[in-house]
């Protein structure tokens, strides 16, 4: 199995952040290597899906936005922790299959952690229709209660070569999301759980991921 490279957790802007994120998929392509790391946003800004570059250019905020180099719909940053991992080829089959491979251990960290939590069968409905990628659970994402706790993005940015990340909230402002996702707050109210309403720490969860990656990738050593 290759090598698994963990980042430490960093803090920085929304463009650096997909900068690094593109920048480690490649050099897992290069190198033969996982990649992993967990990351903060500097500051409230919103990331459109690379195939939403028409309403990424037209929709008009007054907090930075970026274009992720995943797919999905527009996500609201800042109150979030983030997650990238990159693959190197011949690992995985199809997105699909790393998108349930991540999605597998989250349950697992989740459950480790005492909070009990299930994959959505949704299959279609509103999220599609307003293009908001956190508000409605899509089939597969990690739910906690009917809400959205995890969501990502994956895609092949090479031959066999893919980036899958995604963010959890830690805190949830629905007025200020509504006002920047141009939704009805009432609406948002419930959608999303957040690490504080699971009393659970962002240091715990990270670490507790990384150990149960290692686990599944059958790499030795410690968690950072």
């Amino acid at each position: 199995m290759p090598h698994l490279e963990v980042i430490p957790f960093e803090i920085n802007s929304p463009q650096r952040n997909m900068n690094i994120d593109t920048e480690l998929t490649e050099e897992s392509f290069k190198e033969g290597k996982f990649s992993f790391r967990w990351y903060g946003w500097d500051c409230l800004s919103l990331s459109f899906g690379y195939s939403q570059k028409g309403l990424y250019s037209s929709y008009e905020v007054d907090i930075p936005k970026v274009l992720r180099p995943t797919g999905g719909g527009i996500l609201l940053h800042g109150w979030d922790i983030s997650y990238a991992l990159a693959t190197p080829p011949g690992i995985f089959k199809s997105p699909l299959q790393l998108y349930r491979f991540v999605s597998s251990i989250f349950v697992e960290t989740f459950k480790e952690l005492g909070i009990e939590v299930t994959f959505s069968r949704n299959k279609r409905g509103e999220y599609r229709q307003r293009e908001l990628c956190q508000l409605f659970p899509t089939f597969g994402e990690v739910t906690y209660k009917g809400k959205k706790l995890v969501a990502s993005a994956v895609r092949e940015l090479k031959k066999g070569n893919y980036l899958i990340h995604g963010s959890i909230y830690v805190a949830y402002n629905p007025t200020l999301a509504g006002k920047y996702l141009k939704a009805d707050p009432f609406r948002l109210k419930n959608t999303v759980a957040t690490l504080l309403e699971l009393k659970i720490r962002k240091k715990t969860l990270m670490e507790t991921f990384v150990k149960n990656l290692k686990k599944k990738l059958e790499i030795p050593g410690k968690s950072y």
